[in-house]
């Protein structure tokens, strides 16, 4: 038992060191039935009572594995055995992937996490607690070194970020292993990780073990070191990012203004962070935006002519005289105010041209959402989708829109639709729509659902929130 103490207090002083719970919150433990996972909610189950939590766990479904079912079912009876609250879901990964054009790894992870944060939203937890170890924070730092990143992706993974905590990252895996074995508690052996395909289990199984047995037998535990130190050093940078940002860029019609000799008088470190900051601030994202793209804007600042301009994954960036114009990248495709973004799931869209922010999860199914009621009109909304996903799209109105709100007799033009909800003729042409392959018209956000997206029995749901930001000058 002396093992099996000296694991959970060093469980405790992990959570306290980095101030991931307070008494009386609830904590939504990710199950995914691997000794991690397994490790972590019995941990926490022995911490309950002594740190005042609740726990609940949640495991998700990817259906990569045939032995994915035979998971869930290990995962629910561990929910039963520990007498904790269970949610599930499944999700095709694999479709999903080739949709949104990811690894299986990536979206297997997007999945996973828009899973989580949707049952702690619903259900009310305020910590969800992942089971990271100190082998996966060196494995990240060294993949993210061998695929090419700065100190920011170096960072790795983080303790504690937002409402995701990781108790068991300064446990090493074999702490892990000896823990549920001195207790006999049974685990699942994922057969996916043995997998020398994937680049993070070539990693795991070959290369670091490698090293460790040529150059550095305690390699993990200086990789995590210095993970730790480049998430401080990261934390202060991104400090001195704000104010930069603030003194070089300016908002414009459609995108921001960054001024150039302003931005080549900060510090290199600096200035590639204020960079891929614009970039996000347009596309909402930095979805698929590497280092290499950043390197592209740099040279358009330092040699090219005004009227220079080039063309990133989503964006323009042009030169004018002393200024680089970050613009969405088919904005001047629909003219004056139009514009039209490909919707990914999850994501969270900036429309620079309505002053707001689009949110959209990742897909769910319709049991998984059944009984949690949402309105067909409004600011935040449900939305039924094909399980073949659409290329969605957020549009601003065209000339010949029509829309059919839900529960209505039929359908009606967009812009007649819009002056009968009283907004201002300025507005209409520029309202965000979320709209299908086929041109059918999903949402008029911040007003109504369609019928096209009424949500039924074993369909799915998509959901999606629009908030307005208050401009510059209302503050």
């Amino acid at each position: 038992m002396k093992h099996h103490h000296s694991f959970v207090r060093k469980t405790e002083a992990t959570i306290r060191r980095y101030g991931m719970v307070e008494s009386g919150e609830s904590i939504l433990v990710a199950l995914s039935g691997g000794p991690d996972s397994v490790a972590l909610t019995h941990a926490l189950v022995e911490l309950r009572t002594h740190l005042s939590i609740e726990i609940g766990v949640a495991h998700l479904n990817h259906g990569l594995r045939s032995e994915a079912s035979d998971d869930e079912a290990f995962c629910k009876g561990k929910s039963l055995e520990l007498d904790l609250p269970f949610y599930s879901t499944r999700a095709d990964v694999s479709m999903e992937a080739r949709n949104h054009r990811r690894s299986v790894e990536e979206q297997a992870r997007e999945s996973r996490y828009s899973f989580l944060e949707g049952v702690a939203e619903r259900e009310g937890y305020g910590r969800i607690a992942l089971g990271h170890t100190m082998d996966d924070q060196a494995e990240t730092l060294l993949f993210r070194l061998f695929r090419g990143s700065g100190a920011r992706g170096l960072a790795s993974i983080r303790p504690s970020m937002g409402r995701r905590i990781r108790p068991l990252i300064e446990h090493r895996s074999s702490e892990v292993r000896n823990f549920l074995e001195k207790l006999q508690i049974k685990w699942c052996n994922d057969i996916s990780n043995l997998d020398t395909e994937f680049t993070r289990n070539r990693l795991r199984l070959e290369t670091l073990p490698k090293l460790e047995g040529s150059y550095n037998p305690r390699l993990t535990e200086t990789l995590a070191r210095t993970a730790r130190i480049l998430n401080q050093e990261n934390d202060f940078l991104e400090q001195q990012v704000v104010a930069a940002y603030r003194k070089v860029t300016s908002p414009s019609l459609n995108g921001i203004d960054l001024r150039i000799d302003a931005l080549t008088q900060l510090h290199p470190a600096l200035v590639r962070r204020v960079v891929r900051r614009a970039i996000e601030e347009v596309r909402g994202s930095l979805h698929n935006v590497g280092a290499v793209h950043v390197d592209d804007v740099l040279r358009l600042s330092q040699s090219a002519g005004s009227g220079h301009e080039i063309h990133l994954p989503g964006i323009v960036v042009a030169r004018s005289f002393n200024i680089l114009r970050v613009s969405p990248r088919n904005y001047s495709k629909h003219g004056y105010n139009g514009y039209e973004y490909l919707l990914r799931f999850p994501t969270h869209l900036t429309l620079l041209e309505m002053n707001g922010t689009l949110t959209a999860s990742s897909t769910i199914s319709y049991e998984d959402f059944h009984g949690w009621t949402r309105p067909a009109a409004g600011n935040s909304v449900l939305i039924g989708i094909s399980d073949e996903i659409e290329e969605l799209t957020v549009r601003s109105p065209r000339q010949g829109d029509r829309f059919h709100p839900l529960g209505a007799p039929g359908t009606k033009a967009l812009s007649r639709y819009l002056m009968e909800r009283k907004v201002a003729k300025a507005d209409r042409k520029r309202v965000p729509l979320i709209v299908q392959k086929d041109g059918a018209i999903l949402w008029v956000a911040g007003h109504a659902v369609a019928e096209a997206a009424r949500l039924t029995p074993g369909g799915r749901g998509l959901l999606l929130e629009w908030k307005t930001r208050l401009r510059a000058d209302d503050t």
